[in-house]
């Protein structure tokens, strides 16, 4: 049982990204904004350019120092050299992705993001496998070619640092201008215990899921429905720190969360 992927918002045909989504365990595509090629290109190369500068810096740097207070040579300006190497090569993406939540400076400037498939913000070994896979995907010779060949080839545009650690690239729900759109009223009767949930920890990627599915529940045959429902409440739950009641239905926690979040992240709109 499946959904199929969304139309793309009014303008959005012009893009060169496509609607896609991730996939539940029960076939279920919840509607998420792949990056394109072109978008992920341009995005390393700003942070190829970055790398170089701050390689270049650091070596000046670090041997400047070192030259004041004894001989340089050769040997330790190789040690320096690839030293330096490996904390730019290794760590400017692992410290980038994980203080911006999932984006270097390249994929800020363009409006992209990482998250792992299911959709969620990636963690320290997400970051830490990306840039694993980045020695195959940008560094080694033909430089470049080997990450985009496996962007063009896989259906979610994975490269193998992304294969490595189970991510994604999207276009930033933050940089799109993700609406609100349609209005998640609470329940009628859950106004009480809507008001008990804290939905401080749920961020915007979470929101496009559950907002996914509640969209496209209406689509799926009940047994279906009421799986991925549990799924997501079950997620939901562990984020914003909130024991579901036995009594309350999946689909009615995740309506009573949404809700609280628009009205906590759109308070103007209505």
């Amino acid at each position: 049982m499946s959904i199929g992927t969304g139309q793309l918002n009014s303008g959005a045909a012009s893009r060169e990204a496509v609607v896609e989504g991730i996939i539940t365990p029960e076939a279920v595509v919840l509607e998420l904004e792949l990056a394109g090629i072109a978008s992920r290109v341009f995005a390393g190369l700003i942070d190829a350019l970055i790398q170089i500068a701050l390689y270049i810096a650091l070596v000046l740097l670090v041997l400047f120092a070192l030259a004041a207070s004894a001989d340089v040579d050769s040997q330790t300006t190789g040690a320096v050299a690839g030293f330096v190497l490996f904390v730019v090569v290794f760590l400017y993406p692992i410290v980038s992705e994980m203080v911006s939540r999932g984006r270097t400076i390249g994929k800020s400037a363009l409006g992209l993001r990482v998250v792992t498939i299911e959709g969620a913000p990636i963690r320290f070994r997400h970051a830490a496998l990306r840039a694993m896979g980045g020695l195959v995907d940008k560094w080694i010779p033909p430089g470049g070619l080997v990450g985009t060949f496996f962007v063009l080839g896989t259906p979610t545009r994975q490269r193998v640092g992304d294969l490595l650690a189970g991510t994604i690239v999207i276009r930033d729900p933050e940089r799109t201008a993700l609406p609100a759109g349609i209005w998640f009223p609470v329940p009628r009767g859950y106004e009480g215990y809507a008001a008990s949930i804290d939905p401080t920890a749920f961020t915007v990627d979470q929101y496009t899921v559950v907002r996914g599915f509640l969209l496209r529940s209406s689509q799926l045959t009940p047994p279906a429905r009421y799986a991925v429902a549990l799924d997501l409440a079950t997620r939901t739950e562990r984020i914003v720190h909130h024991q579901r009641p036995h009594q309350v239905h999946p689909e009615t926690f995740l309506l009573c969360v949404i809700a609280r979040y628009q009205r906590r992240a759109f308070p103007n709109y209505r």
